[in-house]
């Protein structure tokens, strides 16, 4: 039988942590190719409590000894996000569980994706916008960036050479936001997902406060965290990159 996770609340500022497997490979031409590895998201779920009671405390520590720590990979857990169930193990051998204040109890576990991955979703090709544009908050970032190699020569002098080759340098723009709506939210995320983190490109990215518009951008992170701030309150911050 499959091992119940325990029915206590799910506290905000829980985090969600979705992970892909995305490698780099050089081919013969000097072009680099993004290789998706595992073929799948896996999932990792960060719960701390800061207010059970003596019966909670209880009923947490009788479900971290009947797992025997990280042994256990047969753990139903639902998602407070999305209502999806998700097979785990516990990513903890130790469970310190701490009395800040007279009967009520902090303790935090950390559980992680085992098996029954979920079917990938659809690739995303325009980067989500709302009606208030693209999902960004303030503080809003922007980079552009070169890599230069310098070589020193004999006689003082030096060598310099453009990694990039490119004389507008590779740009970068700092999506998402600490408060971001419920709505906001599942656009970045299906976003990520269904572009399986860095895998694929998007071919339209018009950037806020330009107005430009980019044919080629990719997510940087392979992994996204996920907090629930509170009611329809989120925090996701993920890095756009402009591909050559």
């Amino acid at each position: 039988m499959p091992t119940d996770f325990p029915s206590l609340a799910k506290p905000y500022g829980m985090r969600r942590i979705l992970r892909v497997d995305v490698g780099r490979v050089m081919r013969a031409d000097l072009v680099t190719e993004r290789v998706l590895e595992s073929g799948h998201i896996q999932h990792a779920f960060e719960i701390p409590w800061r207010a059970l009671d003596r019966a909670e405390r209880s009923a947490l520590d009788d479900f971290f000894r009947s797992c025997r720590g990280r042994y256990l990979g047969d753990i139903v857990f639902t998602d407070p996000w999305d209502s999806v169930s998700y097979t785990c193990r516990l990513d903890m051998d130790e469970l310190e569980l701490e009395e800040a204040e007279p009967t009520r109890w902090g303790a935090s576990i950390r559980l992680v994706e085992v098996a029954d991955f979920k079917a990938l979703k659809s690739p995303v090709t325009v980067f989500p916008a709302l009606a208030t544009g693209a999902v960004v908050e303030l503080p809003y970032r922007m980079r552009r960036s070169y890599r230069t190699v310098l070589e020193r020569q004999r006689d003082g002098t030096e060598r310099r050479y453009e990694d990039y080759q490119s004389s507008s340098g590779i740009q970068r723009w700092e999506v998402g936001g600490d408060n971001l709506s419920d709505l906001e939210a599942g656009a970045l995320l299906d976003a990520w997902e269904g572009n399986q983190g860095p895998y694929r490109a998007f071919s339209s990215f018009t950037e806020p406060e330009t107005g430009a518009v980019y044919t080629k951008t990719h997510f940087v992170e392979t992994q996204v965290d996920h907090v629930l701030n509170a009611y329809n309150s989120n925090r996701i911050r993920l890095t756009l990159e402009e591909l050559k």
